[in-house]
């Protein structure tokens, strides 16, 4: 039988899932792609000005929207089938009043807002409209994943993807707005696309205001706003002090390897994606055998993973310029970060389906606080490499408190079996920080990383059939 066969034979759900890896990656890649023109085009301080709006966009957005369609809208999702219409119209009305209630806020303060963010006025009642509409298009794509619908998905991810560089592009080339043409650029695209899903998803829903639903979201995501911003604090603010304390360039040469290494946010992002769903399922249906074992399938692939991304480490930034060089030894450290954030998000699915939602932000706040005090120690001494210890640091205190709390729901709810095979996740998490640290000490000799590198790629290209396998048992 060939590949296209294959294809045609296979479940809906396998087809979501691979049509919504190459979304990640066309997006994401794009991204990738265009982070090197940028720091050409830019100034590292230009460039570290980009970064900083992006931080506080993120920082935001949590404030804008209570996050709604994050993880109180999958799981309601998935477990109420038959009223989705009214449920998604609802919260974006929800997500509007609250934007409204900011907005007001922001009117008072806006002279003391509008120099801390860098933006004057016309740019922050953009950056409004878009809290307003982009949550929309979040909504349409998180239920088209939970529907397993992703023809239009594949659609209008490539669509997005491509116009916001190519308008930010046009903007820098063609008028003297230099960074700002990429926030300009960003905000139209981004708000033209979501206006379309706003107004689709209220037409087709017709209901702002449901008691039950306001509620409901309510009561599980404002609890959770210590989390989400705490969550942007750990991988966000590091540029923010790194301005204050050591300047825009040192706040902008930090910025790329960053970026780059987040890249593997992709691989998270498309695993999770498939992850959360059927793992909420395995909990609804008290399966919790299979959890454990896929579990440590996953770990270990994402170990691969950082290894891979942390040997290539100095190839991978040759796609800079020389001023970014000596920030390579920021990947390996932002890698293991983010393989930080896979194992606790492991537990945090826990304490989310469950609804344990203060564990979550105590986890949360702790890190983020904590983060914030050892770079306030660290980037005066060290500079911006600091700043990229400190947040490993704090993942791992993150992850190691939802590991504590998570065991304590699991016990509130009187679930006698394991989830999670708990010694090997640590036992594989060490050995991989080890790995993922000691790759910096291979560097300056080339044939032995050539070594490493075809190992790793031996290794993955030998266990192929079960990695495609691990992610299979997934897709439910």
């Amino acid at each position: 039988m060939g590949i296209i066969d294959k294809y045609k034979n296979m479940p809906v759900q396998a087809k979501a899932s691979i049509w919504y890896a190459v979304c990640n990656f066309f997006q994401k890649g794009i991204s990738f792609i265009v982070v090197p023109i940028y720091i050409r085009i830019l100034t590292t301080g230009e460039y570290g000005e980009w970064s900083i709006f992006q931080s506080w966009r993120d920082i935001l957005i949590v404030l804008a929207t209570l996050n709604l369609y994050a993880g109180v809208y999958t799981k309601t999702l998935v477990d109420n089938k038959d009223d989705r219409d009214r449920y998604t119209s609802s919260m974006q009305g929800l997500g509007t009043l609250i934007t409204i209630a900011l907005f007001a806020i922001y009117i008072f303060t806006r002279r003391w807002v509008n120099e801390g963010i860098g933006l004057n006025t016309p740019y922050m009642l953009l950056l409004f409209l878009y809290f307003i509409v982009y949550p929309a298009f979040s909504f349409w794509g998180t239920r088209q994943r939970v529907e397993y619908k992703y023809k239009s998905m594949v659609i209008v991810t490539a669509i997005v993807s491509l116009l916001t560089p190519a308008l930010s592009l046009a903007l820098f080339y063609y008028t003297e707005l230099r960074e700002l043409a990429l926030v300009l650029g960003f905000l139209i695209v981004q708000c033209a696309v979501g206006l379309v899903f706003y107004v689709y998803q209220f037409v087709k829903g017709r209901c702002f205001y449901n008691k039950a639903y306001w509620k409901y979201a309510v009561k599980f995501n404002v609890p959770l706003i210590p989390h989400y911003l705490s969550l942007i604090v750990l991988g966000q603010s590091d540029r923010i002090m790194i301005k204050y304390y050591c300047g825009e360039s040192d706040a902008g040469i930090y910025s790329f390897p960053y970026q780059l290494a987040s890249a593997i946010n992709v691989m998270i992002t498309a695993i999770n994606g498939s992850r959360v769903p059927w793992m909420y399922e395995q909990l609804k249906n008290k399966v919790y055998s299979r959890i454990g074992k896929i579990t440590n399938s996953l770990v270990l692939v994402m170990g691969g993973i950082v290894t891979f991304v942390a040997l290539l480490a100095p190839e991978i930034m040759l796609i800079g310029t020389a001023e970014y060089e000596e920030a390579v030894y920021v990947i390996p450290v932002v890698t293991l970060g983010v393989f930080f954030t896979f194992i606790y998000d492991l537990y945090a699915s826990v304490e989310f389906y469950y609804g344990s939602t203060k564990y979550v932000m105590y986890a949360s706040v702790t890190g983020a606080v904590l983060n914030l005090i050892l770079n306030a120690v660290f980037l005066p001494v060290f500079g911006y490499i600091a700043a990229a210890y400190t947040t490993l640091f704090c993942y791992i205190i993150f992850m190691l408190m939802h590991f504590i709390f998570a065991g304590k729901v699991i016990k509130q709810q009187q679930i006698k079996e394991k989830i999670y095979d708990n010694r090997l996740i640590f036992l594989l998490s060490g050995l991989i920080t080890v790995v993922g640290l000691g790759c910096m000490l291979t560097y300056r000799f080339l044939l032995l990383r050539i070594i490493l590198i075809g190992a790793v790629l031996v290794i993955a290209f030998i266990m192929r059939r079960k990695i495609i396998g691990i992610l299979k048992s997934i897709k439910r």
